[in-house]
């Protein structure tokens, strides 16, 4: 693999990039500090036509890689409602609508028992030919709110109420969010692979 000192992030979508980052750089680790986080080029698009969050993310960073000829890595993530039977999962992002995806999962949840729910990120990194060469996969199990509550975060933290504390992931802190979830999980899995491979020319 080329050895590089910056990896490209395979994806527009910029509160995705800030959390990873702000995670990567809360490592007291020179070497991870001094690695580059690069956002994809305006005019990066691809079909995410996979059936599962790791292959998502695996045709969004081999796609880049192969285009830039670099190393990329890709997140692909969303929410699985048990009582929807794992819905909207891979379709999160088109599924949200504006944010009137939150309230078709809440009325779809009237009258059900069950308000289980998880929030799923899986991770790949590619090499310049496409190939992978680290992946992950993690999930932040919670329940379906009520309600939306909350200002902090973005796409369905409102509704995703974290039982322990009785708060949904839009009312904690970007820190102890950070900490809990699962974009959190599997950046945390990325550090401790960029720790142990050398990027560095």
């Amino acid at each position: 693999m080329k050895k590089t000192n910056y990896i490209y992030f395979a994806s527009t979508n910029k509160n995705k990039l800030d959390e990873i980052k702000s995670i990567l750089q809360s490592y007291k680790s020179k070497k991870i500090n001094s690695i580059k986080i690069k956002a994809a080029p305006k005019w990066f698009q691809v079909n995410e036509n996979g059936k599962t969050f790791l292959k998502n993310a695996y045709i969004k960073a081999s796609f880049l890689s192969k285009k830039l000829n670099t190393i990329a890595f890709a997140e692909d993530s969303g929410i699985e409602v048990s009582a929807l039977n794992g819905k909207p999962g891979i379709k999160s992002a088109r599924f949200f609508n504006s944010g009137k995806g939150m309230l078709k999962i809440i009325n779809e949840l009237t009258g059900k028992k069950n308000r289980k729910c998880c929030f799923t990120a899986a991770l790949v990194v590619t090499d310049e030919k496409g190939k992978i060469v680290f992946q992950t996969q993690k999930s932040w199990h919670g329940t379906v709110n009520l309600k939306p509550i909350g200002n902090n975060g973005f796409g369905y933290d409102p509704i995703f109420l974290i039982p322990k504390l009785n708060k949904t992931s839009a009312q904690i802190s970007q820190k102890l969010k950070n900490k809990l979830s699962h974009r959190g999980q599997v950046a945390r899995d990325l550090a401790k692979w960029l720790k142990d491979y050398n990027l560095h020319i």
